[in-house]
């Protein structure tokens, strides 16, 4: 048997690689004898190999170097197929379930911004100075299909994950395979638009579904035609659930966005993104349902917002769901409707009947009166004409009266209750917040007419209006950045910031606020706010990476930085290596890898780097 000392510590391990590899491969042609038939583009069997009669994928069709080839079996249960889409975070393949002879989808991480492969081998290489991010977004990746697969048994409305595991570096999901279209195909199939009778009749279940999803941390941030799917049943299905970083523009992924779909917040990195972004991309999608039109770039509104109401493109949208789907599309996410539930809602709520009449719309109700009553009215009128002037002076006096009695009610009124007294929240609006510019959808326009009279410039300070009312947010655990450079925060909030270790929060994230979540506040309010500058104590990363190779100097540093974590390098003199990490010690701790190092107090820890000496060899 080959031992560790005849080789050396690559050589062994490069060594042990090669005969897995070709096990490993041995097992793959076997398994594939007996799936043979099988069409790699839709796993359906097939007489011989060829085109295929359903799909017309050809078994001889190239495929892309970067990804796995089709008949490539993964954790000896699974079959990839073709390659059906791939973004800045995954790949999805078509494949099969050798165990439970059914189709199935095969999502691999693929973060190809910060990895790569070759036809070589099926592990995925990571970049250097990569390693720490392709692991915070796998873990993020592998949390996420976690969650999710945990809503199984709540609802039929997603594709769900039914399995996971590791393998070539990498992590992949196994999802329920679904006969199914895109609804952007489904659109193409039915002239291109539905009618809002269609539409009501699909989105509910997917509207409940998207509800629970929310309500169990997870945000889609990628609702589009394409992640929507249309069974051969009919019902719709919510899919491409990713990370965040590859729904947003600024971060280390290529972003994917929908044209028309994403919202505005996508395309910044200091704006947040919650419950409303889903909102947004929920509406747009209604928005091209029933008027055959995508909706404008958000980016290209900013400034000149000329989107047209759908009732204006499609006569037959009901006058509600056409205002109630622009509520839900406005730039501005403070503006804009909150949750789903508060969508679904005013989406699907019967208008009075005062509300179903157009703006500025009169109707005439015919009052039949008989002949004679006419005729006798006629003759009254006659006999009251002299008494019209007296009417007039009585009415006038009443008017004064009634003047005289309300007047005296304000000024009691006034000097019973204090003049300090909050105005209250209007009614309508979402989650407690009342916005510049912005009125209750159930409530009349409280923008002033000329006929108000302007406010005194005597009238004291305190009664004076200080802007609108806002509630403390929760800013624990947001990154203080994000927060302080956010619009919607700079002209409500003025931070007092105090930076220090924190055992428990990263870099950068709040952890403390002295105003407590949900306390009614007017702009400006000064806060004070604690923001952490990383771990206090940290554990001594490994310098062996995934793959058991040493990491180089620069691999090392950036696991290092990341940590805060304050270091000294030392020479080693190697005959075999250079640039390679070959030992650490925190002579303040006694800490080696896996030990503690106090960052918080200035701990050193000392890097042992390689430098090769040719002569080092000779010596020996």
């Amino acid at each position: 048997m080959l031992t560790f000392e005849i080789f050396g510590d690559k050589i062994y391990i490069d060594f042990l690689r090669a005969y897995k590899s070709e096990k490993k491969r041995e097992r793959q042609i076997r398994i594939m004898s007996e799936h043979k038939t099988l069409c790699m583009g839709c796993m359906e069997p097939l007489d011989s190999a060829g085109v295929c009669p359903y799909c017309g994928y050809d078994d001889s069709s190239p495929s892309q170097p970067s990804y796995l080839p089709p008949k490539t079996v993964l954790d000896g249960r699974y079959i990839v197929g073709k390659l059906l889409s791939a973004n800045g975070e995954s790949a999805l393949y078509i494949g099969y379930d050798r165990t439970a002879e059914e189709k199935v989808f095969i999502r691999e991480y693929m973060p190809d911004a910060l990895c790569s492969r070759n036809r070589e081998s099926p592990d995925i290489k990571v970049g250097a100075g990569a390693v720490v991010q392709y692991k915070n977004y796998m873990s993020e990746f592998i949390e996420l299909n976690k969650n999710l697969s945990r809503l199984r048994s709540a609802t039929s409305h997603i594709v769900a994950p039914i399995d996971m595991f590791s393998q070539n570096n990498t992590a992949y999901v196994i999802l329920q395979y679904a006969e199914a279209i895109t609804l952007k195909q489904y659109l193409a199939d039915n002239a291109g638009e539905l009618t809002w009778d269609q539409v009501k009749k699909l989105f509910p279940p997917l509207l409940t579904t998207l509800a629970c999803i929310h309500n169990a941390g997870i945000l889609h941030r990628g609702i589009s035609l394409e992640n929507i799917l249309v069974t051969d049943r009919g019902e719709l299905l919510l899919s491409g659930f990713s990370i965040s970083a590859v729904r947003t523009v600024n971060t280390d992924l290529a972003p994917e966005l929908y044209t028309g779909c994403s919202a505005p917040e996508q395309y910044s990195s200091n704006e947040w993104i919650g419950t409303w972004t889903d909102v947004y991309g929920v509406a747009a999608v209604m928005y091209r349902l029933l008027t055959g039109c995508m909706p404008t770039e958000p980016m290209a509104r900013v400034g000149n917002d000329d989107l047209l109401e759908p009732a204006k493109i499609n006569p037959n949208v009901p006058a509600n769901v056409s205002k109630v789907i622009m509520q839900a599309m406005r730039l501005n996410c403070n503006q804009r409707i909150q949750t789903v539930t508060d969508f679904v809602t005013k989406l699907f709520e019967q208008p009075s009947y005062m509300q179903k009449m157009p703006n500025g719309a009169t109707q005439t109700i015919p009052i039949n009166v008989p002949p004679r009553r006419r005729t006798s009215q006629q003759k009254r009128r006659k006999k009251s004409s002299g008494s019209t002037v007296a009417n007039i002076f009585m009415i006038i006096g009443a008017a004064i009266l009634i003047g005289i009695v309300i007047a005296a009610f304000a000024l009691l009124a006034r000097m019973l209750l204090p003049e300090t007294q909050e105005r209250p929240i209007q009614s309508g609006t979402q989650s407690g917040y009342v916005f510049p510019g912005e009125t209750s959808p159930t409530s009349p326009s409280t923008e002033p007419t000329e006929t108000e009279p302007p406010v005194s410039e005597t009238q004291p300070e305190s009664s004076k209006p200080q802007g609108s009312m806002f509630v403390m947010p929760n800013l624990i655990g947001q990154r203080y950045d994000s927060v302080s450079s956010s619009p919607t925060w700079k002209e409500r909030l003025e931070f007092e910031v105090t930076y220090d270790y924190s055992d428990e929060y990263e870099n950068g994230l709040i952890y403390e606020q002295d105003i407590e979540e949900g306390t009614t506040l007017y702009p400006v309010q000064k806060v004070k706010i604690s923001v952490s500058k990383g771990l206090a104590v940290v554990e001594i990363p490994d310098f062996m990476n995934e793959l058991g190779f040493r990491m180089t100097k620069e691999e090392y540093t950036a696991v290092l930085d990341s940590l805060n974590i304050k270091y000294e390098y030392r020479t080693v003199e190697s005959f075999e290596m250079s640039g390679y990490v070959l030992g650490v010690y925190c002579p303040e701790t006694g800490g080696e890898v896996g030990g503690e190092i106090n960052v918080a107090e200035g701990n050193t820890l000392y890097v042992d780097i390689s430098e090769f000496t040719p002569d080092m060899g000779l010596a020996g």
